[in-house]
This record gives structure tokens, C-alpha cells and sequence, in this order.
């Protein structure tokens, strides 16, 4: 019920904000740093971006609006495991990321490449791909999908796995970069106050099934994980002087901050817009001049 009363708190606010300015466009998002990245690409003077605070309440503020036939109104909300799930949609208002989330598009882009320019010592982390006989972006999806499959069967059988503020020392190898299946599986039990209620070992069984089915590890691994990793790997391992006192908020920050309006033109996400701006003519939700400057 409280989802319903903000998405309809929301409608109205978008009517609020549309008075007297008709051709005024619209884009939900649901947090602030979605504000923070799509901010930096769009037409500011035609498009105005509200925080919805949920995925939930994006979609349900898309419907409200569709009901009401209000136009010039679009959302756009992390894919999670919609893919995975051969979930569709038919909202031709609501857009979905490349990947798994905004984070999984940063750290798929040009702008992992700057990262590691500015925050890794080049030698060390040529010496731990070679000892370990992978790229580091593999290392970090292999071990990113662990939680990412975690992730997905709590959603799968609704036990209800809490993953917020997890202390990822807890079953990290800091040195190798690797996650304990197991251990993660246990301080997740343990995080989420479910420890003796269910089984560790039968959660392992059936995540390693879901690991045989090979799926698109960009669609199974949440973007706030890789980054957590790559953290750990910038400060315990590979990192420079700077990379000392990293916390992931600030190297998300960071990759916000790399992230150049031309690597989003290359995005499916800006394609599939760019049409909606063909078809909804007289919202302005990219100015063409400045993505003519860029190109």
C-alpha cells in the first residue's frame, strides 16, 4: 500500500511540476545517483528528472501516468534479473539498462579503462592478471555472480536474504580476490538473521546449479558488487597511493564521473530513447546539437 500512495503521490507531483509548462518532458528514475549520471545527458531545459526512490514506484508512477494518458512521461529502472527471467514488458514508456544495473553499464564502458588509469599501480595489476591467468574483469564477474546467484534465488524462493551493508572481508580472499561460496552464503544468513532456519550447505547445492546454466554474468552480477570487489582489489592489491583509503561510494562516484556522454550514445538504453524522442516530437529529452558537438 505505501508503494501505491508515493507512485500516486508522484502522478500528482509531475502535474505540479508540468503546470502551465505542456511541453515540458519528464524522465523517473530511481534514485538519486541515476539523477546524478542522466543529469549530465539530457536537455535540461526540456527534460526534468524526478527521483522515484524505488523501481517499484517507477513503474507504477509509468502506469499512473499512462492511465491518465499524460504524455512526454517515461521511466527508466535497473534490468536486474528482468532478462534472466524472460520477464516482459510492454510499457513503451519504461526503459530498461543494457545491463544488470547502472552500475554493470559504468564498469562495461570506456570509463573502467580511466579508473584503473587513475587508481591502479599498472605493474601490480599486470602481475595479478598474469598469476592468475585471467583479466580482472573476469575475476570480478566470476566472483560478483556468486552474490549475483545469491541474489537471484532469495528473489527465486522468497527467503527474503538481506545483502545491504554486508562486510565483504567476511569472505574475500583480500589477496586473491576470490569469494568463499560458502562463507559468503553463511555472514549473508547470519546478516539476515536467518542462521539455523536455513541451510547453508543446500543454499551452496542449488547456487552452483544455477552457475552450470551459465547465464550472462553482466545480467546475473549487481554493479554495487563488482565495485565492492574492485575495491577491495584497488586498496589490498593492485591500487596506488590514492587508492589507499578508497570506500566504494567514492569510486562509484568516481566511475559517474568517467563516464562520458559519448560511451552513453553507444548504449542500447540511449538508442531506444533517442526513438522515443522521434515518436514523442515534441518533448526534448536530448539536445541534438550538443550530441552532434560530441560525435
Amino acid at each position: 500500500m505505501r508503494q501505491y500512495i508515493n507512485a500516486t503521490r508522484l502522478v500528482t507531483k509531475i502535474k505540479m511540476l508540468r503546470s502551465g509548462k505542456t511541453s515540458k518532458g519528464f524522465m523517473l528514475v530511481e534514485g538519486i545517483t541515476d539523477h546524478r549520471l542522466y543529469s549530465k545527458f539530457i536537455d535540461q531545459n526540456g527534460c526534468e528528472i524526478v527521483i522515484a526512490d524505488s523501481k517499484s514506484n517507477v513503474i507504477q508512477c509509468i502506469e499512473g501516468c499512462n492511465r491518465e494518458r499524460m504524455k512526454g512521461i517515461l521511466g527508466i529502472v535497473d534490468a536486474d534479473f528482468w532478462r534472466l527471467e524472460q520477464h516482459v514488458h510492454n510499457d513503451e514508456n519504461l526503459f530498461l539498462t543494457d545491463f544488470h544495473d547502472l552500475e554493470c553499464m559504468l564498469i562495461n564502458s570506456p570509463a573502467y579503462e580511466n579508473i584503473l588509469t587513475e587508481y591502479a599501480n599498472r605493474n601490480k595489476y599486470l602481475r595479478f592478471e598474469e598469476r592468475k591467468k585471467k583479466s580482472l574483469k573476469h575475476i570480478l564477474l566470476e566472483n560478483g555472480a556468486k552474490i549475483g546467484y545469491l541474489r537471484w534465488y532469495s528473489l527465486q524462493y522468497n527467503i527474503g536474504l538481506k545483502f545491504s551493508n554486508l562486510d565483504f572481508s567476511r569472505f574475500v580472499n583480500l589477496g586473491e580476490l576470490e569469494i568463499d561460496t560458502l562463507r559468503l552464503i553463511d555472514e549473508v544468513l547470519i546478516h539476515s538473521k536467518k542462521q539455523g532456519k536455513l541451510n547453508a550447505k543446500k543454499i551452496l547445492e542449488d547456487i552452483e546449479n544455477f552457475i552450470k546454466k551459465q547465464q550472462s554474468l553482466w545480467e546475473v552480477c549487481c554493479g554495487h558488487d563488482l565495485i565492492e570487489l574492485l575495491t577491495i582489489g584497488l586498496v589490498s592489491i593492485f591500487g596506488e597511493y590514492n587508492a589507499k583509503n578508497l570506500f566504494s561510494g567514492n569510486l562509484e562516484g568516481s566511475f559517474r564521473l568517467a563516464y562520458q556522454h559519448d560511451y552513453f550514445l553507444k548504449t542500447k538504453l540511449y538508442q531506444n530513447l533517442n526513438e522515443w524522442q522521434k515518436l514523442n516530437n515534441k518533448y526534448l529529452i536530448f539536445n541534438d546539437e550538443k550530441i552532434k558537438n560530441v560525435i
